[in-house]
């Protein structure tokens, strides 16, 4: 059910975003060939944004961004010294803590793909128009 939930969520934002673009673009005042080029770019730019968030994810699993999160953390605790007491006393700590806790990224991945095919059957509906 939580793997069922999460790509619903992510069909529904990247649908949100589908919309956003048609609305902006006034698909329905358009003529058909307008139309398509239309709904291919918004479901195209809906795929891609979601690929990206994807690859983000991904890169964040295999620890791109741990130095940045334990610089920001160290600065906060810095900052807070006599209110907070560091969780982390080194980076290595940091970073064995935030390798237990890896995120899954393949639900986004599926989703934008499909996104990107569904854009690609409006671009062979365009050029057969």
């Amino acid at each position: 059910m939580k793997t069922f939930l999460r790509y619903l969520i992510t069909t529904v934002v990247g649908l949100l975003i589908v919309l956003a673009i048609v609305l902006a673009k006034n698909v329905f005042a358009a003529e058909l060939k307008d139309a398509m080029q239309i709904w291919c770019d918004a479901f195209f730019v809906a795929g891609v944004v979601l690929v990206c968030i994807g690859c983000i994810v991904l890169a964040s699993n295999g620890g791109v961004f741990y130095m940045l999160g334990y610089a920001v953390s160290l600065f906060f605790s810095t900052l807070l010294s006599s209110k907070v007491t560091r969780k982390y006393k080194t980076y290595y700590d940091y970073r064995e803590a935030k390798q237990e806790k890896k995120k899954s990224f393949v639900y986004i991945l599926v989703v934008g793909l499909v996104l990107i095919a569904i854009a690609a059957i409006f671009l062979w509906q365009y050029y057969t128009v």
